[in-house]
């Protein structure tokens, strides 16, 4: 190993993965994004070369290959051979970094025992079958996955590929420590729809989720919640699909923000000059498709507009995680979820159980509270911001809603709508649950819940639970 210095966390991962491997023929290795795992790899990868024994490192896109080849080599201090269709074979160098569906159509050209270990990044792409028939190949090797989320997108575990698993530190661990940025959390009032949308392979499809949300609509919503919480900011925007990335730049163009259209398609030049202008600052606004979700990089990005919902952890954790690398500055990044998605999966740092298995669901901060009809139910405790475009910041350690202590301020319609059901009810005798019922049909916003909630003696998790039972409907 060259002049890198490994962090204490990464030294005891590089121990504790070559221990198991001395027990297990596949092991795994869960860190969140950010973590440095490039650099652990890299120090596995000098140990089997001490050994005299080569290492194939596979990557799943072209450009992953070569960013995995530059850290290699200058991380190791080894040449690094490159197997990716135009480039020359340099197949007597140690290290090799490999592209998938290069490999897979040449693996007649290498012996069984050409490689003493295999290690594949993000990993949890490894149930695919170009990667069994690799791996396949080389029986003889030694398995080490890597990723940040060591589940399919199912949610499935990886325990077919892996017999052994070793975790990091967590990503609320690495944000203490500092190696992550601290980061707000808001999310849109009104997020996304997903009620009736179709779902393929674990997750929501593209074309059902467009068919649900209009697009210029959301285009402008994103726009002006850009323009409440973090003008003038570098922001990556992860959209539904290419016609909504599209009209999601050119709405930020014509309110003036510079801003550009990403996507797999676009020519490498292009992408490669685009990140120069955002990291520069001259670009402010990045709209990707399926792009960013891996092995980027970008400390540049200071805010992060989450413009899909999606069923899968493992892609929510990959798209916050572009926004929590540190950078001179950065105080703080800023996430903007559109989609809902914290409902699905609690927050980036919500503490998570990883197995072989899959994941355990997060431990969100809940309490247990009663609803009208003396039923235990569940509840997110959230702080509501009141600006003119309706967000609120999620915070996992309130859990008072703002309404201890303090009647929710109400004017105009929603304050007249609410006295007379409260006069109706005590009038003819109801009972309490006959106003959830009523707010429920005349579709009241959350802060007439919330209101009512105090005025009828319930705790304040009833507001939020029935607001989103009654949007649920």
């Amino acid at each position: 190993m060259n002049k890198f210095q490994l962090r204490p966390y990464q030294e005891n991962m590089v121990s504790e993965i070559l221990g198991s491997l001395a027990q297990h023929d596949s092991v795994i290795g869960q860190l969140p994004t950010g973590g440095g795992k490039t650099i652990i790899l890299s120090a596995i990868a000098h140990e089997f070369i001490k050994r005299g024994e080569s290492v194939c490192l596979l990557s799943h896109r072209d450009e992953l290959v070569n960013q995995g080849a530059a850290k290699l080599e200058a991380i190791s201090g080894q040449p690094v051979g490159i197997i990716k269709s135009g480039y020359p074979d340099d197949g007597d160098r140690l290290i090799q970094s490999a592209s998938v569906q290069t490999l897979v159509r040449r693996l007649r050209k290498y012996p069984a025992d050409r490689f003493g270990a295999i290690i594949i990044d993000e990993a949890h792409h490894a149930a695919a079958t170009t990667y069994r028939k690799i791996l396949n190949h080389f029986p003889a090797a030694y398995t080490l996955g890597f990723t940040a989320t060591p589940c399919r997108g199912d949610g499935a575990g990886l325990d077919d590929l892996f017999s052994h698993m070793v975790t990091g530190p967590t990503i609320r661990e690495l944000i203490e420590a500092g190696h992550l940025s601290p980061y707000k959390y808001l999310a849109a009032e009104k997020s996304m729809i997903v009620k009736g949308a179709k779902t393929r392979g674990g997750d929501y499809t593209s074309k059902s989720l467009a068919r649900l949300n209009p697009r210029d609509q959301l285009a402008a919503d994103l726009v002006s919640s850009y323009r409440q919480h973090c003008d003038g900011l570098r922001c990556l925007i992860f959209a539904i699909d290419r016609d909504y990335s599209k009209a999601i730049t050119a709405m930020y163009q014509a309110a003036g923000i510079a801003a550009i259209h990403l996507d797999g398609e676009t020519p490498s030049e292009v992408r490669k000059a685009a990140l120069e202008s955002f990291q520069a600052g001259e670009i402010k606004v990045v709209s990707n498709v399926g792009l960013f979700k891996e092995g980027t990089d970008l400390p540049a990005i200071e805010a992060l507009q989450m413009a899909r919902p999606t069923k899968s952890l493992g892609l929510f954790l990959q798209m916050v995680g572009r926004v929590l690398r540190p950078a001179p500055g950065k105080d703080e990044a800023l996430i903007i979820d559109h989609g809902g998605n914290w409902e699905r999966h609690g927050l980036p740092c919500g503490d998570r159980t990883w197995t072989l298995e899959g994941v355990q669901k997060p431990k969100r901060a809940k309490r247990l509270v009663k609803n009208a009809e003396g039923e235990i139910i569940e509840w997110e405790p959230v702080e509501l911001i009141q600006t003119n475009v309706t967000t609120r910041e999620i915070q996992p350690g309130n859990v008072d809603h703002g309404l201890q202590g303090r009647s929710p301020e109400l004017d105009g319609f929603w304050k007249m709508a609410l006295d007379e059901l409260l006069k109706e009810r005590e009038a003819m005798g109801y009972q309490k649950g006959w106003v959830g019922y009523r707010l429920k049909d005349i579709n009241a916003p959350l802060e007439v819940w919330r209101a009512a909630a105090l005025e009828l003696g319930y705790k304040p998790g009833w507001a939020w639970y029935k607001w989103r039972e009654s949007r649920a409907a």
